[in-house]
């Protein structure tokens, strides 16, 4: 039997630009140890590479 995934997706830090891939944002940013607020950059339609991709147009 397996074991159902949580989906991820690629979180950006608003103060130093750090990015990862978490199913939620941290607290603390690993890089600038604040805490800070996390954009969802990733992409999520084909036009800009799809899922597992950061969007471009996301700043």
């Amino acid at each position: 039997m397996s074991t159902p995934t949580t989906p991820q997706s690629i979180w950006k830090c608003g103060e130093c630009g750090y990015t990862l891939t978490a199913p939620i944002p941290p607290k603390v940013c690993p890089q600038c140890k604040k805490e800070c607020e996390f954009k969802d950059v990733g992409c999520y339609t084909p036009d800009c590479g799809g899922p597992g991709n950061i969007d471009p147009r996301l700043k």
